[in-house]
């Protein structure tokens, strides 16, 4: 059912994407309510006269794989899911690199932090909760270090755009069009200087399934001065960031669109939901940072990042939104290909098989207490130890020890690490053996020193393409020696469809030709690893 639209600031759509507005509490009434469901609807309406249906086919076929999914234990069991991003700084001409909307690196990396702090419900970020349907939704995000060309990138990509500071629907695409990047391969975000009120907007995956135009316009635009975190600063830095949006959760907020998740009002009053069975019934936008209302007989959850509120409040992202997030990565191919092993290689998200979350540690105030910042690494760690003092405490050491690992894997790291004032050290982790979660220690040695825990999460470099295929798949392993490897694998409903045994040292070809289209879920174990594989079959 084509639910009822209600929305606070100017909402545009642009052909069936959707155009999401957050307002501004200091520039827009909290009960100002400009665009209505029926003057929109005709306004999409008039430009394609198909698109009610479509949307509304669109809406139930999900709510069905929706279904699929909680019946499939399966599927239920799934590594992270990595997501590669490019950030396009489309800034006012002329304006230099940390002015106005031309926006630092640091910035950029600071939103891409608060990203994986969010959506993985980071211990010891602003992004973790205790509360009961508080989940990790095991999605993260990467920049990228390589373009669709296979060059070397930071995944920050910067042009001049002389609408910046008037940002619109109507330029939506002409804007793009100067920069996108193929929008299967990577998650697409713009960065402008303005857009009339509106923070950011992004397009739902079910919006984009039938648009003739999705490889031109999906993706995600985000308002300079919503983007980052104040929270990231680093020493000297000061990031022009809006007061109360200054946390980096309008990226959150509509990252989540871009994963098929609604607004948590269900954009109606208390008869209307957002398909979510663990977010409470709730009517209208809430705005600020108060105590929660009672509506529709429920406590709001104004903590939620598919509300309104400021983004100091938010932290939680339900079960129930984490299974249709994730659902939206896997049904969809446009979306699915993005996490997929050989598009994170492609893409440079994955030069190794070691990804760590790594914890920057800061002497705040001569205390040394060690404060958890969560930035992504690859290969050897990267420690930072700040110094905001200015001097006293170089050439400290760090002692690290590893507390609990998967059996029969095995972890190599020095024991302790001299830091010297503001510096940077790699501290040499390598993981051996088995994919999984590792936890290690780290305490500061100094007088009044401080005790931090972080986890690295060892991943393998098995992949399988093409996919989405059409009759067969190949699944490389690359494995030290040649050994027999069991393969499952599993329909969308859990069904164990085939079982079979390789040899195997480098790559094997899996025959599928004879399988109805659809989802598939491979499992591979071998003496090395235990993995899962989303496939999709279709004719092409």
């Amino acid at each position: 059912m084509l639910r009822k639209l209600s929305y606070l600031s100017l909402l545009f759509f642009f052909f069936s994407g959707h155009f999401d507005a957050i307002a501004q509490i200091a520039e827009i009434p909290q009960q100002h309510d400009k665009c209505g469901h029926t003057q929109m609807e005709a306004w999409l309406e008039s430009r394609d006269p198909d698109y009610k249906k479509r949307r509304e086919a669109q809406q139930l076929w999900f709510e069905k794989q929706l279904k699929l999914q909680g019946e499939a234990p399966a599927l239920r069991v799934q590594s992270t899911l990595k997501i590669p991003v490019v950030v396009h700084v489309m800034h006012a001409p002329g304006e230099a690199i940390g002015t106005q909307s031309n926006i630092t690196d640091a910035q950029i990396r600071s939103q891409i932090v608060v990203l994986n702090e969010d959506f993985r419900k980071m211990a010891g970020s602003r992004g973790f909760n205790t509360h009961p349907v508080g989940a990790d939704s095991e999605i993260e995000f990467c920049l990228a270090t390589l373009d669709p060309n296979g060059n070397p990138t930071t995944g920050i990509n910067r042009v001049s755009y002389a609408n910046s500071n008037n940002h619109g629907f109507g330029n939506d695409q002409s804007m793009k069009a100067l920069s996108i990047w193929p929008t299967h391969k990577y998650l697409n975000i713009w960065i402008v200087k303005n857009m009339g009120g509106i923070l950011g907007y992004a397009y739902l995956p079910s919006d984009m399934a039938t648009d003739p135009d999705r490889t031109q316009i999906d993706g995600v635009v985000i308002g300079c001065r919503y983007f980052g975190s104040r929270d990231k600063q680093d020493l000297g830095e000061v990031f022009n960031l809006a007061t109360n949006f200054d946390l980096g959760r309008t990226t959150t907020h509509e990252v989540g669109h871009y994963l098929n998740l609604l607004h948590i009002w269900g954009d109606g009053d208390c008869t209307i939901d957002d398909d979510v069975n663990d977010t409470p019934n709730c009517s209208g936008q809430y705005f600020g940072c108060g105590v929660p209302p009672v509506q529709c007989g429920n406590t709001r959850m104004i903590e939620n990042y598919m509300d309104y509120s400021d983004d100091r409040c938010m932290n939680i992202y339900t079960e129930g939104q984490k299974t249709r997030m994730r659902t939206a990565l896997t049904v969809y191919p446009f979306r699915a290909s993005l996490y997929n092993p050989a598009n994170i290689m492609a893409t440079g998200c994955s030069d190794s098989n070691i990804v760590a979350y790594a914890d920057t540690f800061y002497i705040i105030n001569g205390n040394n207490q060690l404060v958890r910042i969560n930035q992504l690494a690859t290969n050897n760690l990267q420690v930072r130890v700040v110094n905001q003092l200015g001097g006293g405490y170089a050439n400290h050491p760090v002692r690290y020890e590893l507390i609990t690992q998967p059996a029969g894997s095995q972890l190599f790291l020095d024991t302790v690490v001299n830091t010297t004032g503001n510096g940077t050290v790699n501290i040499p982790f390598r993981i051996g053996g088995i994919p999984g979660e590792y936890v290690v220690r780290a305490t500061t040695s100094v007088a009044r020193g401080g005790q931090v825990d972080f986890q690295l999460r060892a991943i393998s470099t098995a992949s399988v393409y093409p996919n989405p295929f059409e009759k067969e798949v190949i699944i490389k392993l690359d494995l030290p020696a040649e050994e027999n490897v069991k393969v499952q694998v599993f329909d969308l409903s859990g069904r164990l469809v085939l079982g079979k045994d390789y040899a195997v040292k480098t790559s094997f070809i899996l025959d599928m030709e004879g399988f109805p289209e659809g989802l598939y879920t491979i499992r591979v174990i071998s003496s090395q690893l235990t993995d899962f594989f989303r496939v999709v079959k279709m004719n092409l």
